[in-house]
């Protein structure tokens, strides 16, 4: 108070005044702008596990930022100036809104060229602001010659590239360059005149109002930049090992456990299993109870379960036998098959379906809805469907073949689904496995019989050990399925 009172000797210090609330003012502005400037970048970072979101907002900023710089002249010309140049100016506005709701819409449809577009734009920008004489000479239009000729071409590049070669670095980096543009421009503000001055071909260094040499604003919105990346890092801590390998994603997992002997106690449950050798874990199962059912009896089956019970349990017999299926799983599917059988007896009724459209059994029906997404999915692979033949599907069953071989096409599917843990969210890997294991069982002429849980030991959980290994799961799921297509 004593040092206060020698600057302001006039005046008690617990008295407001003007000079004071215009001290206190410049004080917090710039704390408040870096502060928004920090927020906005530490919440971009955290939105790497949701890329659609991200490129959303990154392609909403730059479409309205570009949509502003380019009409601003315009309105600023076609306006007399008074009412018409608040009227402009408010036009102005109102495109920028929708050029943003244009980008957002775009980057949330198409984020993997979208990324790529913006990252173009985004080093195009920088590098014009790096050189802001461009090119081509020291005239205002060679300025703009260098933007409009190399902004277009580079986005066209980096959204071709990007379209064509998935690299997981694209939408990080075009986050943390655009991102770090938006934060300098709220730190500085001076930085968006800058930016748009350089965009219209202007020299950024004598143009900007407050004379912004552009070395300063490179180095601030470099320093803005890397602030993101560092957020980004921080919060993702497995985008540092995709930066260490140049974007070539994910490194194989070793299988060695030696460098795991110096971590004690309870710390090894926070280390991912790598080790996908499987493991018998129902090796020696327990002696199964011959009378244990789930929600009905098989050997009392209400008359609409009953219908196609022996083709469903004859089928799960085989199928359990041999790829080693859990007992009571496949108990689970084949109840969960007959019931579904059931519901589908409605397709029968002519209140439902006209004649001319009924199926020829609930088993048609229920068979081409199953697997109409892995006729899509043998199409886009080029590939013929694998179903079960006819002639070595159906022994030990009184149907007719074409109902018995879709019976086995729906067990076998319902199976590897019941046994699938989270897998199942991947329909691409589902398919795939499916595909293989009916190629299998096709071409098997001999029968075979395996321990109930040989399937889960030596299939199911060597994936899933290895997307349990990777921190951001929804990330790995999709590029598993962009792999198996």
């Amino acid at each position: 108070m004593e040092i206060l009172s020698r600057i302001f000797p006039t005046s008690d210090w617990s008295t407001p005044s003007a000079t004071r609330i215009t001290i206190a003012w410049h004080l917090l502005t710039p704390l408040t702008r870096i502060a928004t400037a920090l927020i906005l970048s530490y919440g971009s970072a955290g939105l790497r596990s949701k890329p659609r979101l991200s490129c959303a907002l990154v392609t909403a900023t730059l479409s309205s930022f570009l949509t502003y710089a380019y009409l601003l002249p315009m309105m600023v010309h076609t306006s007399s100036g008074g009412r018409d140049m608040e009227l402009s100016h408010v036009a102005l506005l109102i495109l920028s809104f929708y050029a943003a709701l244009v980008g957002a819409a775009l980057g949330s449809l198409l984020p993997r060229p979208m990324g790529g577009v913006t990252l173009g734009c985004g080093v195009g920008i920088g590098l014009v602001t790096i050189l802001p004489k461009g090119l081509m000479g020291d005239s205002g239009s060679a300025v703009l010659g260098d933007f409009v000729m190399w902004g277009p071409v580079l986005a066209v590049v980096g959204g071709a590239l990007a379209t064509r070669f998935h690299n997981p670095l694209t939408l990080p980096l075009s986050t943390i360059i655009n991102v770090g543009g938006l934060a300098s421009t709220i730190a500085m503000p001076s930085m968006f005149q800058f930016f748009t001055n350089v965009i219209l071909g202007a020299d950024g260094a004598t143009a900007s109002p407050a004379k912004l040499d552009a070395h300063v604003a490179s180095l601030t919105w470099l320093v803005a930049s890397a602030i993101t990346a560092a957020f980004t890092i921080y919060r993702d801590s497995a985008l540092l090992r995709v930066f260490t390998s140049g974007g070539a994603g994910y490194t194989q997992l070793g299988t060695n456990t030696t460098d795991d002997a110096d971590i004690k106690g309870d710390d090894m449950t926070l280390k991912p299993n790598t080790n996908v050798t499987p493991q018998p874990v129902y090796a020696a199962p327990p002696p199964a109870n011959p009378d244990a059912f789930n929600m009905f009896d098989p050997a009392d089956l209400p008359p609409r379960l009953s219908e196609y019970a022996n083709m469903v349990y004859s089928a799960c017999e085989d199928l359990g036998n041999f790829f080693g299926f859990q007992d009571a799983s496949v108990r689970n599917q084949a109840e969960h098959l007959l019931i579904l059988l059931s519901n589908h007896r409605r397709y029968m009724n002519s209140h439902i379906l006209p004649p001319a459209l009924q199926p020829p059994s609930p088993i048609h029906a229920l068979h081409a809805k199953v697997f109409s997404n892995y006729m899509k999915w043998c199409r886009y692979q080029g590939v013929p469907p694998n179903f079960s033949k006819m002639s070595t599907s159906t022994a030990g069953m009184a149907a007719p073949p074409s109902v018995a071989s879709r019976v086995v096409d729906l067990v076998m599917f319902f199976c590897v689904w019941g046994e699938a843990c989270n897998i199942r969210h991947m329909p691409e890997c589902l398919w795939f496995l499916y595909h293989k294991m009916m190629e299998e069982y096709t071409m098997e002429q001999n029968q075979r019989s395996l321990y109930a849980g040989h399937f889960l030991d030596c299939v199911v959980t060597p994936i899933f050990k290895i997307l349990s290994a990777v921190s951001n799961w929804l990330l790995l799921v999709n590029d598993f399925n962009v792999c198996i297509m």
